[in-house]
């Protein structure tokens, strides 16, 4: 009796060591899938642009139509001085057109970030922001009418493949803007 309740201990010790294994394996080296996708009425968007930008350790990389939101300026200025890239890029009307978008995209030019903008006829319409970990894509303009007022929604995820496909447009943007 003794030997199979040694025997019984040592396979339970067996199957938990296994099973700690595979945890520590899936959490550490399998990529996350994890997608989320938010409406306004239901969560503060800015928030959530925030937090993608917070969390970055290499880079920001953004482009958006429309960007009068004081908390995300500030929040990719924080990012530039913590060492990170940060590069973005907006539409030409909209920066003409608006004061506080000129205000807040010459803030962010002072301080040594990149905004370009589109130099052909049609608008630059994109609403994205990725990082080395995350991305947010969606129709909401960094604005208080987009967080407050209109209906809009965003998809932040980590989703690798999603995520590199992201940056890889925004590098193409940048490239063909940036001159």
């Amino acid at each position: 009796m003794n030997k199979t309740k040694e025997r019984l201990y040592i396979l339970a010790i067996i199957i938990l060591m296994a099973a700690c294994g595979q945890f520590y394996y899936s959490y550490h080296y399998l990529p996350r899938h994890e997608i989320s996708v938010y409406y306004n009425k239901d969560r503060a968007l800015n928030e959530e642009i925030n937090h993608v930008i917070r969390n970055a350790d290499t880079f920001v990389y953004f482009a958006v139509y429309t960007f009068t939101r004081q908390d995300i300026k500030e929040a990719l200025l924080g990012a530039k001085y913590r060492g990170l890239t940060v590069i973005g890029i907006s539409d030409k009307n909209q920066y003409q057109a608006l004061e506080p978008q000129r205000k807040i995209i010459d803030e962010l030019r002072a301080a040594g970030i990149p905004v370009y903008e589109q130099s052909h006829s049609a608008i630059m319409h994109l609403k994205v922001i990725v990082t080395e970990k995350a991305y947010a894509s969606g129709s909401f303009n960094w604005t208080a009418s987009a967080t407050n007022s209109n209906d809009e929604v965003l998809e932040v995820g980590t989703d690798e493949l999603v995520r590199s496909r992201y940056e890889g447009i925004l590098k193409e943007v940048f490239e063909r803007y940036g001159n």
